[in-house]
């Protein structure tokens, strides 16, 4: 009798732990040795929609990269399924990022840990947020992919950068090699998942039903756009199934407490509270209720089980649903032009709180 192959295996895990993203590893490494660097490079900066041609000024080695990535083939179908979905559910989704996907991903301590080399990230909590935002905007929209979409040039950019920092952190006296790889591909696949599947568990503890065949979709739509990131396909789960087993591997092997953690998740919350939401309740009781106990533990979060209670318990979440624009075609339109303009105010909540401008 063949025995069950164990999916993910520990070894698997452990040397994807050890291994970044050789492409853009190579690029950025190229483009440092030649004194280029891209954040102050005027034809960089400027490079935002996919149909713009890649500068001719660019070193060879980062027009081949940007060619690669916008050569990317995305099924039809699944594109539009998954775009679908997002509109449905944008303003729900985008509250989800903030409140759940963020904070989760800062459970995992040697993540953390990367982060906080950025004191941008400790002082300007805001502008991670709108940052992610603008990143989850630019690839689920419905023209993501198109010529005047943005997808394949944003993804393109936070792979290159996230190269960066495996870059300056390796050559730098604050990385030791026994912590892995700075953004290594189990980081990159467990931040994968936060925008997919635990964005989807968000959407169901919020109310929503979400069939596991939209589930589905939604997560192989997550997995083009991890391809694209450089992560590894056999770390790209093809069902429901794989990715809550995948994801409770990562978590068990990478979820701890850390003083990381806990000062990005207390500063974004913080901050989160200062914003208009669309529902009465505290922050820290939604955030609470989203992460759970366990998360909201090992992150430095309050957790009153009496008070996530009450929101559990209400109407079976309809209140907390209703409360949420449903007038999907015209929240989209408000989110699109506020992506499209970069004018957040600050805030990608702000959205949900002018539907009726």
């Amino acid at each position: 009798m063949k025995t069950k192959a164990i999916k993910y295996p520990n070894e698997a895990l452990d040397l994807a732990h050890k291994t970044g993203d050789n492409l853009a590893d190579e690029t950025v490494k190229d483009l440092f040795e030649r004194g280029f660097n891209p954040l102050s490079n005027n034809a960089y900066n400027q490079l935002v929609f996919n149909h713009q041609n890649i500068p001719d000024a660019f070193p060879e080695s980062l027009k081949q990269y940007f060619k690669e990535i916008k050569a990317y083939q995305i099924d039809e179908n699944l594109k539009e399924r998954g775009a679908n979905f997002y509109v449905e559910h944008a303003s729900a989704i985008m509250l989800c990022l903030g409140m759940l996907s963020l904070p989760y991903c800062y459970a995992a301590a040697e993540g953390a840990k990367v982060l906080s080399f950025s004191k941008r990230i400790y002082e300007q909590p805001e502008k991670r947020l709108t940052e992610t935002a603008e990143f989850v905007f630019d690839v689920c929209s419905p023209e993501a992919f198109t010529p005047n979409g943005k997808g394949f040039i944003s993804i393109a950019k936070v792979r290159l950068m996230h190269a960066a920092i495996r870059y300056h952190l390796n050559k730098s006296n604050k990385w030791s090699s026994d912590l892995g790889v700075p953004v290594n591909q189990e980081d990159m696949a467990g931040t994968n998942l936060s925008f997919s599947l635990i964005a989807i568990r968000g959407l169901r503890k919020l109310g929503f039903s979400i069939s596991s065949s939209d589930s589905l979709h939604y997560i192989r739509y997550w997995n083009i756009i991890g391809k694209m990131l450089g992560v590894e396909s056999h770390l790209l789960p093809e069902n429901n199934q794989d990715a809550f087993i995948l994801e409770h591997k990562i978590k068990s092997r990478n979820f701890r407490s850390s003083k990381e953690g806990e000062m990005l998740a207390v500063n974004l919350q913080n901050y989160i509270k200062n914003q208009p939401l669309p529902f009465r309740f505290p922050t820290e009781t939604m955030m609470a209720y989203l992460l759970g106990e366990k998360i909201c533990g090992m992150i430095g979060l309050p957790y009153d089980q009496l008070d996530v209670d009450l929101i559990s318990n209400i109407k079976n979440l309809n209140a907390i649903r209703n409360v949420l624009p449903t007038n999907h075609k015209k929240e989209f339109a408000i989110l699109k032009k506020q992506f499209g303009e970069r004018n957040l105010g600050g805030t990608p909540f702000k959205f949900l709180t002018n539907l009726d401008n």
